[in-house]
């Protein structure tokens, strides 16, 4: 998911670039350079910045409900040429070459990514305070806080989209950006609103690193990875598992890299791991 959230956040950086300069053309080694740059800031976070975590994960919580309230009064305040109710709830174009079953399933997979990474706080127990209560209490919130804004940010850029085919074939390479363009016809409200939603995904990935690598020291500390005892050491002084993040950061590298070859092949890596992760935590409840 690390590899995937810095993916993201290239593409919203380098979107807004070619937004503001429509000569520019978005090349994939660009995207990951980008991406590696994103991977490179959490790792120095994670490493000698990791007193501040907290304090960051306090602030991205209330960036990111500001940051929905923003962006959703903007897009349905300044849009002029609204979606019908219809459109919204009731259309349903398959344009994959596939039937609408298939097509439907393959739709449902960017659902299921966005529910990726819920469990985040139960790989972070080991540093909390009253863990046991305050865990489930961030899964719960999250789950909740996720589901509201989720379901209202997606709501209003539904009905805010313009042509689909425009919007899915935007020189930017992200959709949101082009439908926040469309909306406002204004490029520098258009780069101030997805430089918000940027700065939560680059956080994300500062977050991401960071409850990953703890799960990779916690497998090596019990003997479940090759040469646990090098990634089970924890730096003394900072009492931070700097092994387990740099070998957390180069998988991240390493999938991203995927990228300099194919695009199709790392979204299908993306939409393995995104069904991987599902099937686990089904798994897990159904036990």
């Amino acid at each position: 998911m690390g590899a995937t959230n810095n993916y993201i956040a290239s593409n919203f950086v380098l979107g807004m670039a070619n937004l503001i300069f429509p000569e520019y053309t978005i090349e994939r080694w660009q995207t990951v350079l980008v991406a590696y740059l994103v991977i490179l800031l959490s790792a120095a976070v994670n490493i000698w910045g990791s007193h501040l975590l907290h304090r960051i994960s306090k602030f991205i919580l209330i960036w990111n409900v500001f940051s929905f309230v923003v962006v959703t009064i903007t897009l349905l305040a300044t849009n002029d040429h609204k979606q019908s109710a219809s459109f919204v709830f009731q259309d349903f174009q398959n344009t994959t070459g596939f039937g609408t079953g298939m097509a439907a399933i393959i739709g449902i997979l960017q659902a299921c990514f966005g529910m990726c990474c819920y469990d985040a706080p139960s790989h972070m127990t080991e540093e909390m305070k009253s863990a046991s209560k305050e865990a489930p209490k961030a899964i719960v919130l999250a789950v909740v806080l996720g589901a509201v804004t989720g379901f209202v940010f997606l709501l209003t850029l539904c009905f805010c989209i313009g042509d689909i085919a425009e919007t899915a074939n935007s020189s930017t390479g992200v959709p949101v950006i082009q439908i926040i363009y469309d909306s406002t016809g204004n490029k520098a409200a258009t780069c101030i609103l997805s430089s918000m939603i940027a700065v939560i995904v680059i956080v994300a990935g500062n977050n991401i690193l960071a409850e990953g690598s703890r799960s990779v020291y916690a497998f090596a500390r019990d003997n479940g990875l090759p040469f646990s005892k090098f990634f089970s050491k924890v730096e003394k002084k900072s009492q931070v598992p700097v092994n387990a993040i740099l070998l957390t950061l180069a998988v991240q590298m390493a999938l991203d890299a995927i990228e300099f070859g194919t695009t199709t092949g790392f979204e299908t890596v993306i939409s393995i791991a995104t069904e991987g992760f599902c099937k686990s935590i089904q798994g897990l409840i159904m036990n």
